[in-house]
């Protein structure tokens, strides 16, 4: 039975990287009727339509996991109506206007869903192409669905896939949908009917009742205030990634993208008793290494980035999946020192106290419009897939989370920390001088890492040895 034995429990890489297996391809698709319920867009998914309505190339995430022996396609079916049924966001169409956007949500009862066998693939080359084509043609924002449910069956282990566009999921949400796939799958594959699963909310009903975000604050908000400092003290202008990338402002290449492994479990404990010590978390201990790292290639002593961070306040929202993020800023010290880590952990704190004000506000507040040389934003991503449901059994379930791959003209940084340690996939403009840069960052970050866990700190050693 062929399974990962190594790396990461949830492998987060890129459709280009991707490498299933090759074997029998599925796909599901449904249609919807011409009318549905009026609904509302979230300001993530305003922005993201406004970029598509601009020619911006397609951006979708998917979930694939592996379950035994081949695919049972009434199985897999009752499985896709069920999870559509219980979260709102894949009821979800937006059609373009004569004027403006126009939101609409289907009854799952009202949807007529169909499965075709596309055909039998011979390697992991053919299987990825294929793949990246169905993904791309179907998963796009402007049409119903935008997702694609699909699945590889194999005689010996088969890999179930749930494309989305952007507007349908976040991180977070890939992470639920292996867990819910999986489990409702088992059940319909012997024969049960569907399974207890626990209380979610739409991110509908969410986006509808202004839950799925912050709330405006008062005009003279310090949190306000703090965004305006950040904003104002950079000259308006976004952060960018501090190394060579080989363009000109304006220029555009192909997305590059690598993947490595960083620290196992072992060394990220001791990092972590290390950051508790100085009042840091694991998060602001690794963006400290990424400072350190970045400066010592030439960046500078203090890192500027963004950040997404979750939205999600209420445990209904656990498992509902949806575009629960805001982006928050964050400027860390180049430093591995205790008061490098504590400072570290100030920012980290501050920059998601700053994400309680919404960007909306910030935006239409601002005295100055925004400066953006570059298309892209440098932000560096965190997910801790040991707290999201079904992370236990992730390996297991070779779980991996792709992206589709794009265009570049900046960095973006996604940690991934896991039962068995820590990894990153960097996105990056397919260029000579990008390649190099990331390459050198991505083997300095590994020494920081590891020199945070040699610095001598009797409290750690006590805590770890207990």
């Amino acid at each position: 039975m062929p399974t990962r034995s190594s790396g990461p429990d949830m492998l987060v890489t890129t459709a280009d990287l991707w490498e299933p297996r090759p074997g029998t391809l599925l796909r599901w698709d449904l249609s919807a009727p011409a009318r549905g319920a009026p609904a509302e867009l979230s300001l993530n998914q305003r922005n993201h339509l406004a970029g598509a309505l601009a020619g911006a190339p397609t951006v979708w995430l998917a979930a694939a996991f592996d379950v035994d022996g081949p695919i049972e396609p009434v199985a897999l079916s009752r499985t896709w109506r069920a999870f559509l049924a219980r979260h709102g966001s894949l009821q979800l169409e937006v059609v373009a206007g004569s004027e403006e956007l126009q939101a609409r949500r289907h009854h799952p009862g009202t949807l007529t869903w169909s499965v075709t066998s596309v055909g039998h693939t011979s390697t992991v080359e053919e299987t990825r192409a294929a793949l990246h084509a169905a993904l791309d043609e179907r998963c796009g924002p402007l049409a119903y669905p935008a997702f694609l449910p699909a699945a590889i069956s194999r005689p010996d282990r088969s890999t179930i896939v749930l494309g989305m566009d952007h507007l349908h999921c976040d991180a977070h949400s890939v992470a639920v949908a292996v867990e819910e796939l999986a489990h409702l799958y088992a059940t319909f594959t012997e024969g049960g009917d569907e399974p207890s699963l626990p209380p979610v909310r739409s991110f509908l009903e969410a986006v509808a009742e202004g839950a799925d975000g912050p709330a405006w604050v008062a005009a003279d908000d310090r949190l306000l205030r703090g965004w305006h400092e950040f904003l104002g003290g950079r000259g308006h202008r976004l952060p960018t990634f501090p190394l060579p990338l080989g363009l000109e402002p304006g220029e555009r290449a192909a997305q590059a993208t690598a993947v490595a492994p960083l620290a196992d479990a072992g060394l990220m404990d001791r990092i972590g008793a290390r950051a508790r010590n100085s009042g840091a978390s694991m998060y602001a201990a690794v963006l400290a290494a990424l400072a350190t790292a970045i400066s010592d290639l030439g960046g500078g002593d203090r890192l500027d980035t963004m950040a997404p961070v979750s939205t999600r306040s209420a445990d209904a929202l656990t498992r509902s999946i949806g575009w629960y993020t805001t982006t928050v800023p964050l400027t860390v010290p180049a430093s591995l020192t205790d008061v490098g880590l504590a400072e570290a952990g100030d920012a980290v704190r501050h920059g998601v106290r700053l994400g309680s004000v919404p960007l909306d506000q910030v935006l239409g507040s601002l005295t100055e419009p925004l400066v953006q040389t570059r298309n892209d934003v440098f932000v560096v991503s965190w997910v801790d897939y040991r707290h999201v449901p079904g992370g236990s059994s992730h390996l297991d379930r070779d779980a991996q989370h792709i992206s589709a791959s794009t265009l570049a003209d900046d960095v973006q940084i996604w940690f991934s920390r896991t039962h068995t340690g820590l990894a990153v996939r960097v996105r990056y403009p397919d260029t000579a001088v990008a390649a190099a840069s990331i390459e050198s960052l991505i083997d300095r970050l590994r020494r920081t890492l590891a020199d945070i866990a040699r610095q001598p700190d009797d409290l750690a050693i006590l805590r770890i040895d207990s």
